[in-house]
């Protein structure tokens, strides 16, 4: 499990994570987090230096990948 996960669930632990693409409950443990860019409304694992920032969202492992195809085109 991520330190962003772990800090969530320690603060919140009856948080439920719901991926942002898909609406499906997520594990702790099997969350991706992307973070979205208010700059060009692009999601981000790594996010650019210069961009303004949404915060970070919580994805499946599938529809992070998706997603992040996505914000290449």
């Amino acid at each position: 499990m991520d330190k962003l996960t772990e800090m969530i669930l320690r603060d919140q632990p009856k948080t439920i994570f719901r991926c942002e693409r898909c609406g499906e409950i997520l594990k702790p443990e099997r969350i991706t987090w992307l973070e979205l860019s208010i700059t060009d409304g692009k999601y981000y694992k790594d996010f650019p230096e210069g961009h303004e920032s949404q915060g970070g969202f919580s994805f499946g492992k599938t529809c992070a990948k998706k997603q992040l195809k996505e914000s290449q085109i």
